[in-house]
């Protein structure tokens, strides 16, 4: 009987333990799922600003996007942010544009300053920690010449 007992308490850990830890990785599983994003559009570009974890949850990504809305020939473009946590920039030569495809043009992270960024953060909270419009400054080089234009990002809510 004593035997019996000692394997039916080893059996009940077993379950608790794969219980636990079952939930645990769910857990983990989900909260690596989410993401805001910020979208607008200017005359001759659309952009997309998104907040989501790193592959491994460690840290919070910010990915910057913009496709053109018609068919361009670029030779040099410039870019600005202004994130209100950051501000990455950069300058790419003869970017490859595929139609209909946007074009990368940043992943940084904020680092790890007080935003702490999480699965379901409601509009407000999204709102007060940016507290002022983001906005992207591209600045462009074709045949036509140099031309620059802002596209303002807005929150887009999750439906």
């Amino acid at each position: 009987m004593d035997r019996v007992n000692r394997y039916s308490l080893l059996f009940g850990a077993l379950v608790i333990i794969s219980i636990g830890a079952f939930f645990l990785f769910k857990n983990f599983l989900t909260s690596q799922e989410w993401s805001y994003l910020f979208q607008g559009s200017s005359q001759q570009w659309e952009g997309q600003f998104i907040v989501r974890p790193s592959r491994d949850g460690s840290t919070v990504l910010y990915e910057g996007k913009i496709k053109p809305l018609t068919p361009m020939k670029i030779t040099q473009l410039n870019y600005k942010t202004d994130l209100v946590t950051g501000q990455p920039s950069g300058t790419m030569e003869s970017p490859l544009i595929e139609e209909g495809k946007p074009i990368q043009i940043f992943v940084t992270s904020p680092g790890h300053d007080s935003i702490q960024f999480r699965a379901g953060l409601n509009t407000e909270e999204i709102t007060h920690i940016f507290f002022r419009d983001l906005v992207y400054e591209i600045t462009w080089n074709d045949k036509t010449g140099q031309h620059t234009e802002k596209i303002v990002l807005k929150f887009v809510p999750p439906s």
